[in-house]
């Protein structure tokens, strides 16, 4: 059976909207969560770094609520994470986390990240790679999984391309700030959540009075977050965040196309699908 980390957190204020659990808050959850149950069925994230040279780097991650949890539903949440080796050449670690509340799993997230043999600078340089042998053997053959996991984005983008009507654009522009960033100075993946989450907003201000229907995005909140990453923010970068707001299938998505604001050439740094 696989292996499991499970504990729980205290929940505070501000992990919260006013009616459940943030996205950020959620991602720093579940980025902690695979950090604990990597420390305690393998190796921990900083022996695996400093020592074996090997990082992870993010590469799609999904957020989808469930039952209810609001600030004053609990004291604390039961948290569970699993993981395990994907692709036929152990190219991929996939975590998956539940938070639980009264209610029974009030979220459930995804995460897929590749490996890089790092170069050993303060930058954290890498390379992509696969996952060391010596690593791969600490997985139990239950954990290992030879297929890879495939991203939903880009067929998440072709059918609001083919079957939705789009019904509003926005550009924002944020900095990335030391706060923004981990310990390498590149950012925190988590933050391009929030990023795309303040883009969000500033899309519906500017245009919820010709679309009222945008509104839901604000009162009713997000259900589910679809992202991939395809490159890193860095320290002081300016990004720019282009918002494309569809209606499909009965309801409202959210594109948010992350790159930097002086640069169109290179492509996204991150693809952001938000679903009402």
């Amino acid at each position: 059976m696989p292996r499991s980390s499970a504990y729980e957190v205290v929940l505070d204020a501000s992990l919260f909207t006013p009616d459940r659990l943030q996205p950020t808050a959620v991602g720093r959850l579940a980025f902690q969560a695979g950090t604990r149950w990597l420390r305690d069925h393998v190796c921990g994230h900083r022996t695996l770094v400093s020592e074996h040279r090997v990082g992870f780097v993010l590469w799609a991650w999904q957020l989808e609520y469930d039952q209810p949890l609001r600030f004053h539903d609990a004291d604390e949440a039961r948290v569970e994470v699993r993981a395990r080796v994907r692709g036929p050449r152990a190219s991929q670690l996939e975590m998956e986390m539940t938070v639980s509340g009264p209610a029974g799993v009030a979220v459930r997230t995804r995460a897929a990240s590749v490996p890089l043999r790092l170069t050993g600078d303060q930058a954290l340089s890498g390379a992509p790679t696969t996952l060391p042998d010596s690593f791969v053997a600490g997985f139990h053959e239950d954990e290992v999984e030879r297929s890879p996991y495939l991203s939903p984005v880009r067929g998440l983008l072709g059918a609001f391309e083919r079957e939705g009507e789009r019904i509003a654009s926005h550009t924002t522009a944020f900095r990335v700030h030391r706060h923004h960033c981990e310990v390498a100075d590149q950012w925190y993946w988590v933050e391009s959540l929030g990023f795309a989450g303040g883009a969000r907003e500033e899309c519906v201000l500017r245009h919820g009075g010709s679309a009222p229907e945008l509104r839901r995005a604000l009162a009713e909140g997000i259900r589910r977050v679809d992202a991939t990453w395809l490159r890193a923010g860095q320290l002081w970068d300016l990004l720019r965040v282009r918002t494309t707001a569809y209606r499909h299938g009965g309801g409202l998505a959210f594109v948010h196309e992350l790159g930097l604001a002086e640069d169109d050439s290179g492509g996204p740094y991150a693809i952001v699908v938000e679903r009402v």
